[in-house]
């Protein structure tokens, strides 16, 4: 049984998670998306989605080995709250890479995603 991987959010915190495609299905000029929802469903607009942000050819670190530095702000996390002295939510999550010519890579494959852990903060403020 295969590790589940995981990545891991403080709600209000800038968080910087790496990427890796596979160097074969990498081109210039395509987009990479991630999206975590609380559970896969048909919404093509992905209103449910806590995050939803994409990444392009500025954001890659190294088009060589096609690696993505993602860098994730306080504002791309949305609609998670937490109340009665909750500390985590989980959600599910996942990489697509689509593209230029528009052909779709989803990561991880088949029916497997990312565990998404958005942990509370004590203190809100940001300045």
């Amino acid at each position: 049984m295969a590790n589940k991987v995981q990545m891991k959010f403080k709600k209000g915190d800038d968080v910087t998670h790496t990427f890796k495609l596979p160097v074969a299905e990498y081109t210039a000029g395509g987009t990479l998306y991630f999206t975590a929802k609380p559970v896969v469903d048909n919404d093509a607009t992905d209103a449910a989605a806590v995050i939803d942000k994409s990444f392009g050819d500025a954001d890659s670190t190294d088009s060589s080995y096609a690696t993505w530095s993602c860098a994730f702000e306080p504002g791309d996390i949305t609609g998670v709250n937490f109340s009665n002295g909750e500390k985590k939510k989980s959600y599910l999550g996942e990489f697509q890479w689509i593209e230029s010519d528009g052909t779709v890579h989803t990561y991880p494959a088949d029916d497997n995603f990312i565990e998404v852990i958005i942990y509370a903060d004590i203190r809100r403020a940001t300045s």
